[in-house]
């Protein structure tokens, strides 16, 4: 049974003016005062990416909640940070997916066309596949192994094409296996028709087609035979060096701030030898056939020392040990199951680089001890990353990084932001259910997906789906709504000529302590472990009551209440990375940046769109027109003319209207939502318009048949004067309960009759 006894935590001693921030510490399960080492300073170690693939939208929950509460402790409450993040180039995830892109890239090459060898590769490479991952289950379920298409279907037909519950549950990846395995027996049953009917030895269409579709089975298969052979290092290090581009593209979409140090585990690899050979110095691991081992029982059982600080219950947990050790691994030579790779010891086909063990790499935990170490020195106030990481990947590095320093707590707070899930599963690359950031991006904007992670906890779970986005996408436009507003507004009351201000009275008194209360909510709210949620009410609640003064009317409000509370929004949406650095009011930056557009770029299309108006009026005063097709042209330049230019004009009720300025991409997407949704009611209506004439016309066919004929069959034997049965076939008269069932279809029949009836009428 694990140990779940916790160890002890020390609460740091202050040394400067603290701000009263407690924030939720994975280390006591519970919210603590935060309390830096060294004075304003604070040290931040975050768990960066494994760069194998595009990044996703759990990867967007974790990096966004951890930028959210950096920018907050830097820009709201005005601490000082060093922010240092890893990038894991060297990972066994990374040496497999480039060793399978490298094979099958030189399988394409090899394969030019569809021949009988490429049908038969994929053919040997499905079975083996299939029988690794479905072969006990095979057998369960049909009595044999899968060995061809017959047997293929027959199987999948058994687990209910993957939908089986028993055959989801037998593996968190079943699903997605199943699928690239009928991916793959498709392409081949068309592959196999293809060679069978062509004359000469297939197309290169083909070929690719088949690759394309069984890649997933193709490439494993590819990988046991040659993957030994795969010696360029630069073929590991060019695949982690693209998707390392790819993700800070990614980041820098969603506007997360960069660290101040990056590191990355190839630059490292000289630390990390060191790092680990005075863990085996102090008694903490050992070396076995090349590879070093944590020694966990020594570890734990040393005075001051505590194993799996975080999670102390995951102790011994197999699955989660060996999923940490990695695909790659091997446990030769290890004293207990519990010990954890420090140093690998290459096998053929893996990168490597020298140690005085062997030509191997570093394992997955010790590279962040040893680079957060070298850059932040022997004690850090926060260590970030997913809650998935916890165990065994962050106890470790505890365990690990206390053993070579001698000391008894290496990070003060652990912070772990929580699990983003899609269909009440984990996102995640392994199990290919994610949504990446660039598909979410072409769909939302950079700061909807930012609201979706402030109004949620950033250590809670969150649930990923349509209608989570439709909330934030509301809120998101009831801000910009107000921005552009109250924007609006200011400036027409700028360029009036009335004086700066009214006489202050009630309603702004109110609207100003409304803004000091949202301003002490929002303080308290941040102050207790980041509460976002929280704290957005209170700016949405601001808002409202601001939208509520100005309801009064242009000529009956004060600017600068509105203009204090638009700038205070403002500033809570730049700390939390919703709004640009220069910005007073609103998203966007003032004026004056070195990318402000020319005033060509600026005016000419709004004033091409003026002219062309101006046109279209003069054309119509010409000609004498009803002043209706004047009016169409004053909506057309509001609806369609202008939006796309970023020019908003609202009609309000005293005759006046209102301009305001938008993102035009924004406007863009939102006219795009509402074409959709409009299209989807169309559809939604039309096809209901067809399922009713589709019913109308079955029961006029039903109709067709006279009522006194319905009942006329072998069943019955006598019948009433309406052609009602009275008695069965034997001549035993009717039940009342019969008899009464039979009146009610006789008149219903009756009644879709006489509508037919009616229909032949109506026809001609």
């Amino acid at each position: 049974m694990a140990d779940s006894k916790r160890a002890p935590w020390t609460a740091p001693e202050p040394s400067y003016p603290q701000t009263g921030l407690q924030v939720y510490n994975s280390l006591t399960k519970s919210k603590v005062a935060f309390v830096p080492r060294a004075g304003n300073h604070v040290s931040w170690y975050g768990c960066g990416p494994t760069v194998y693939d595009a990044a996703h939208m759990g990867h967007a929950s974790t990096y966004v909640a951890f930028d959210v509460i950096r920018r907050i402790m830097e820009d709201y409450l005005g601490y000082d940070m060093t922010v240092v993040m890893n990038i894991t180039d060297i990972d066994d995830k990374i040496i497999v997916r480039a060793r399978h892109k490298r094979l099958v890239a030189e399988y394409r090459a090899r394969t030019p066309r569809l021949n009988a060898q490429a049908v038969d590769d994929v053919g040997a490479a499905l079975r083996e596949y299939v029988d690794k991952h479905f072969g006990a289950m095979a057998q369960a379920r049909i009595g044999r192994r899968v060995a061809s298409g017959t047997d293929w279907a027959a199987f999948a037909a058994a687990v209910d094409q993957g939908r089986d519950a028993e055959f989801a549950a037998s593996d968190e990846k079943a699903p997605m296996r199943f699928t690239a395995a009928s991916a793959a027996q498709a392409a081949l049953d068309t592959a196999t028709a293809q060679l069978g009917a062509a004359d000469d030895a297939g197309s290169a269409d083909a070929a690719a087609a088949l690759i394309d579709a069984a890649e997933d089975v193709l490439a494993p298969w590819l990988d046991r035979q040659f993957g030994a052979d795969v010696t360029d290092q630069r073929v590991f290090l060019d695949l982690a060096a693209h998707w390392e581009r790819d993700f800070f593209e990614d980041m820098d979409a969603l506007n997360v701030r960069r660290p101040h140090v990056l590191t990355r585990v190839s630059e490292y690899v000289d630390d990390i030898v060191r790092f680990v050979q005075r863990i085996i110095d102090n008694g903490y691991a050992y070396e076995a056939e090349g590879s070093v081992y944590f020694d966990v029982a020594a570890f734990d059982a040393a005075p001051g020392h505590f194993y799996a600080k975080l999670e102390p219950g995951a102790k011994g947990n197999v699955e989660l040990l060996e999923d940490g050790e990695g695909a790659l691994s091997t446990a030769r030579g290890k004293r207990s199951s519990a010990d954890f790779a420090l140093w690998k010891v290459s096998k053929p086909g893996e990168p490597r680089w020298p140690s005085p063990w062997s030509a191997g790499r570093p394992g997955w935990h010790i590279e962040c001890s040893a680079m957060a170490s070298e850059i932040l020195g022997a004690h850090i106030d926060i260590h970030t990353g997913g809650s998935d990481l916890a165990f065994p990947h962050h106890d470790n590095e505890l365990s690990q990084s206390e053993a070579h320093f001698g000391c008894a707590q290496w990070v003060n707070y652990f912070l772990h932001a929580g699990r983003l899930d899609i269909e009440g599963r984990k996102m995640s690359k392994s199990l290919k259910n994610f949504v990446t950031i660039k598909q979410a991006l072409r769909t939302y904007s950079m700061r909807q997906i930012r609201m979706l992670f402030l109004l949620s906890r950033w250590n809670a779970p969150l649930q990923f789906d349509a209608k989570a986005m439709e909330e934030a996408v509301a809120l998101e436009r009831l801000l910009a709504s107000f921005f552009a507003n109250v924007t609006a507004l200011l400036r027409d009351a700028d360029a009036s000529d009335a004086r700066g201000s009214r006489r202050t009275c009630a309603p702004e008194l109110e609207l100003l302590r409304a803004l000091d209360a949202a301003r002490a909510l929002v303080h308290r709210a941040l102050l207790d472990s980041f509460d976002t949620p929280a704290a957005m009410r209170a700016i949405q609640d601001l808002v409202a009551r601001t939208n509520a003064y100005l309801q009064r009317g242009r000529d009956a409000i004060d600017a600068q209440p509105v203009r204090a509370a638009a700038e205070y929004v403002t500033r809570m949406m730049r700390v939390f990375g919703m709004a640009a650095d220069g910005a007073r009011i609103g998203w966007r930056a003032d004026s004056g940046s070195g990318a402000e557009k020319s005033p060509e770029e600026t005016l000419l299309p709004v004033a091409r769109a003026l002219s062309n108006f101006r046109d279209a009026v003069r054309d119509l005063a010409r000609a004498g027109a009803d002043p209706a097709r004047l009016l169409q042209l004053c909506d057309r330049l509001r609806d369609h003319d202008l939006p796309p230019l970023g020019v908003v004009i609202d009609d309000h009720g005293d005759g006046r209207a209102l301009v305001k300025l938008a993102d035009p991409a924004e406007l863009r997407r939102e006219r795009e939502r509402h074409e959709t949704a409009a299209a989807a009611q169309r559809e939604a209506k039309q096809r209901a318009a067809r399922d009713a004439e589709l019913k109308r016309q079955a029961r006029l066919e039903k109709g067709k048949q006279p009522p006194a004929d319905m009942f006329r069959t072998p069943d019955y034997s006598a019948w009433d004067a309406r052609g009602v049965p009275t008695a069965d076939a034997a001549g035993e008269p009717l039940s009342k309960s019969k008899l009464k069932k039979l009146a009610k279809d006789f008149d219903a029949q009756l009644k879709l009759h006489q509508k037919y009836l009616e229909s032949l009428n109506t026809d001609a």
